[in-house]
Order: C-alpha cells, then structure tokens, then sequence
C-alpha cells in the first residue's frame, strides 16, 4: 500500500512543479458585478492576462506565486496561488478606491476641445436641458399634465439622448481610430468594424492612461481575431 502512495506521489510530483492553470472571476465587493476589464499579473514570471466582459481569467502559475490584481478605481490585491494538480479556482472581490479631489481653478487654455464644444453645445441647448418635471406635491395639477404632455416626453428623451451622444463624444477622444491602427495594423473599413464589435466603457474611458487604453485594444484585437480566424487558433 505504501509503494502505491509513493509511486503516486512520484507521478504527480512533475505535475506539480510544471505550469499550472489558475482561473477565476473578479468582481467588484460591494455590487458583486463582474470587473472588466481588470489586470493579473503574476508577480514571479511577469506574466499578464485581462479580465473579459464576465470578469472571468486564466492565467499560468505555479503553486505559491503571488498573483497581483489591479483596475482603474479599485484598490490592489494580491493573492497567492493555492495548491492544485492542474487548475486552481481563485475568485478575488475588489473594494472600489476612494480619491479625495482637489478643487482645480481652470484658467484661460486649460479646457481640451471636448471641453469647449461641450459647454457650447450645453450652452445652445440650454433651455430643454434645463426643463425638470414639476414637484407632485408643490404642483400635483401640473406633475399629472406633465406626464400627458407630449412635448414634455421629446423634452425628457431630448436630454437622455444628449446625456448619452456627450459620453460616446468622449470616449471618442481616446478610442480613436489612430489608436487602433497604431495597435492592431488594421486600415480602412477594418477599423470601423472592430471598435463597433468592441466599444469602450464610459468609465474606462475617463480614467485610463494612454498606455491601458493601448493594451485594451491590443487584448481586444486578440479575441478578435480567434472569432475571425478560429481554425488558425484551435
């Protein structure tokens, strides 16, 4: 009996000391939603993997190596790789960082051009963008007619529509179709293809470095390319 105990340890022994797999999901403490996309990092072998849209990764360790998690507004974590045969399941919950801002006075100069045209187009459009619904209890005969009011229902879509077509005007500013070619190679309708397969969250957007916004592209352009191309991938 103990020679199969040992002969049992001596086969999985190489196992043991080859690379594994470590797999999991990450997401965010509070909401429990998945984080995408978040950086792992494995401390020892310098080796990089992304989270996809589900907060789902993989990424090869050993038993022991240090596992680094990070993304833009959350706080670092690190974990280390439990002990397994082949694969290890290792979900990490990450705590949203907090920031203390410092009140900016921006002087003549200091607005990008974003900035400009969007205070102008807020500017023209200033009226139904200031519209509110009226208070239900101050004026309860106005609120009710308000809610019949067709004008008043383009007036409220009018300022959704707005809200939302400023965001996209902003992740427009640093997903840009140079980035994509400076990154991917891609050219001509390629382009348009691949940032409407893979658009870029608001948040990503407004927080990122010019260096993240690269590799979000670049691990973006991967996938893309195994769903063009899954025979060359198998």
């Amino acid at each position: 009996m103990r020679l199969r105990y040992l002969f049992v340890t001596l086969l999985l022994l190489p196992l043991a000391l080859t690379a594994q797999t470590l797999q999991g999901i990450v997401s965010d403490a509070a909401t429990h939603k998945p984080i995408f996309p978040a950086t792992v990092v494995n401390v020892r072998t310098r080796e990089v993997a992304y989270t996809n849209t589900n907060g789902y990764y993989s990424i090869t360790a050993q038993q022991g190596d240090v596992i680094a998690f990070t993304c833009i507004g959350y706080k670092n974590e690190e974990r280390t790789k439990p002990p397994s045969v082949l694969i290890a399941n290792l979900n990490v919950a990450m705590e949203q960082q907090e920031y203390e801002l410092k009140t900016v006075v921006l002087g003549p100069g200091a607005l990008t051009k974003y900035q400009v045209d969007s205070i102008e187009r807020a500017q023209v459009y200033k009226i139904p963008l200031q519209r509110r619904p009226p208070s239900p209890i101050m004026s309860p005969v106005s609120a009710i007619a308000e809610k019949f009011s067709k004008k008043a229902k383009r007036t409220y879509q009018f300022q959704e529509d707005f809200a939302n077509a400023e965001l996209q005007k902003f992740i427009d500013t640093r997903y840009t179709p140079d980035v994509v070619t400076s990154v991917t190679g891609l050219t001509g309708d390629s382009i348009g293809y691949f940032m409407y397969a893979y658009p870029m969250p608001y948040e990503f957007a407004r927080n990122a470095t010019g260096l993240e916004i690269k590799m979000w592209v670049r691990d973006n352009y991967k996938q893309w390319m195994r769903k063009l191309s899954p025979e060359v991938h198998k």
